[in-house]
C-alpha cells in the first residue's frame, strides 16, 4: 500500500472511529447518569431504612440543628468529605438526624457499581476500532481500484509509446548521418528527449524509487541540466551561481527528476527573453524564474492541478514525492507576474 493510500486509510479510519466513539460517549454518559441515579436513590433508601433502626456499622450518625437544615430532609447531600441525608425524628423538633458515609467509601461502593460498565467500555473500544479499520477499508476500496485502472491506462501508453519512440531514434540517427548537424534534428532530439522524460516522470509516479545512492558534484550536475534546456529554450537566459566543491549523496537519477521538472516548468512559463537562476547558499538550492507566478502556491504540489491548460498536473507533484522519499523539504514562493521560486532544502543530503 502506497503512502497516499495509508494516509487516505488513517484519516478514513480517525473519522470513522470518532464519530462511532462520539455516538457510543453519548450512550455511555446517560448509561452512566442513569446507573448513578439508581446507585444513588438505592442508597437514599437504605440510609432511611437505617434511620428506624440504627443498629449496623455502614453508616454514621448524628444529629444536627433542625431550623439550619429545614429545606434539605430526605434527600442524598454532598459536601467536601461525605455524603449524607437528613430524617426527621420521632417527638422531636430541635433536632434532625444525620445518616452519613465517607466520600471515599462512596466512590469505591460506586465504582464497583460501575465496574461492570467499565468492562463493556474497553470491549466495545476495542469493536468500534476493528469496525473503523473494516468500514475505513471498505471505503477506500473503490478509490484504489479507479487508481489502479488509472495505473493500468498509463502503464499501457508507456508500453505503447516505446515502439514509436525508438523509431523516432533510430530513423533521427539515420538523418544524423544523412544530413549531419541541423538545427531542424537539433529541435527533433529535444523533442524526443522531452517526450522521454515525460515517461521517466510518469514511470516515477507509477512506481517506487530506486534506493541506490551515490557522491555527486551538484554545480556539474545542475550545469549539464541547464545545457540541456539551453538548447531547447534558447531565448532564455540562465544564470548559475554554484560552488564548485558541493557534493550530494543520494539517488542521482530521482534528483535529476526534480531539476528536470523544476526548470522545464521555469521555462515554459517564462517571459519571452526571460531570465532563470540557480543559487545555492547555506544547504538551500534556488530555481528562480522571471515568470508569470503562480496563482495558488499552496496547491501547485497537488496531483492533476495545473493553473493552465498544458500538462497533466502530476509533474510537481512527482517532484514532491520525490522529495519527500528523498528528505528533500521543498517549498515555493510566488508573485502573479513577476517571479516563483522553488526552494530546496539540501542538508540532509549534503555528502559529509
Amino acid at each position: 500500500m502506497r503512502r497516499y493510500e495509508i494516509e487516505s486509510l488513517i484519516k478514513s479510519f480517525l473519522l470513522f472511529f470518532v464519530l462511532i466513539a462520539s455516538l457510543y460517549a453519548l450512550f455511555l454518559w446517560q448509561s452512566y447518569n442513569n446507573q448513578k441515579r439508581d446507585f444513588d436513590e438505592k442508597l437514599l433508601n437504605q440510609m432511611q431504612i437505617f434511620s428506624y433502626s440504627p443498629l449496623s456499622k455502614k453508616f454514621d450518625v448524628s444529629f444536627v440543628p433542625y431550623k439550619s437544615q429545614l429545606l434539605q430532609k430526605n434527600r442524598l447531600i454532598k459536601d467536601q468529605n461525605s455524603i449524607y441525608a437528613l430524617f426527621d425524628i420521632p417527638n422531636s423538633k430541635n433536632f434532625l438526624l444525620k445518616i452519613s458515609i465517607s466520600l471515599a467509601k462512596y466512590k469505591h461502593m460506586l465504582a464497583k457499581k460501575n465496574a461492570r460498565l467499565f468492562r463493556w467500555i474497553a470491549l466495545f473500544v476495542v469493536l468500534i476500532v476493528v469496525v473503523s479499520i473494516l468500514l475505513a477499508y471498505y471505503s477506500l476500496y473503490p478509490i484504489r481500484k479507479a487508481i489502479n485502472i488509472n495505473e493500468e491506462f498509463l502503464k499501457d501508453i508507456l508500453h505503447d509509446v516505446n515502439t514509436p519512440l525508438s523509431a523516432m531514434v533510430i530513423n533521427l540517427k539515420i538523418l544524423r548521418n544523412r544530413f549531419g548537424n541541423d538545427r531542424s534534428l537539433d529541435r527533433l532530439e529535444n523533442s524526443i528527449k522531452t517526450i522521454k522524460n515525460l515517461q521517466l516522470n510518469l514511470k516515477s509516479y507509477l512506481h517506487n524509487l530506486p534506493k541506490t545512492k551515490e557522491k555527486f558534484n551538484l554545480s556539474k550536475l545542475i550545469g549539464s541540466r541547464v545545457e540541456y534546456f539551453r538548447v531547447m529554450h534558447p531565448d532564455i537566459k540562465f544564470v548559475l551561481e554554484i560552488p564548485d566543491n558541493v557534493e550530494l549523496f543520494t539517488n542521482k537519477e530521482a534528483f535529476v527528476r526534480v531539476i528536470d521538472n523544476i526548470i522545464s516548468n521555469a521555462c515554459k512559463y517564462n517571459k519571452k527573453d526571460g531570465k532563470v537562476s540557480i543559487t545555492y547558499k547555506e544547504n538551500l538550492l534556488s530555481i528562480e524564474d522571471s515568470g508569470v507566478g503562480i496563482k495558488n502556491p499552496d496547491r501547485v504540489f497537488d496531483r492533476y492541478y495545473k493553473e493552465g491548460e498544458r500538462g497533466l498536473g502530476l509533474g510537481l507533484h512527482i517532484v514532491k514525492q520525490i522529495s519527500k522519499e528523498l528528505n528533500i523539504d521543498i517549498s515555493i514562493k510566488s508573485q502573479i507576474g513577476k517571479w516563483s521560486r522553488f526552494e530546496l532544502n539540501l542538508s540532509e543530503v549534503i555528502n559529509g
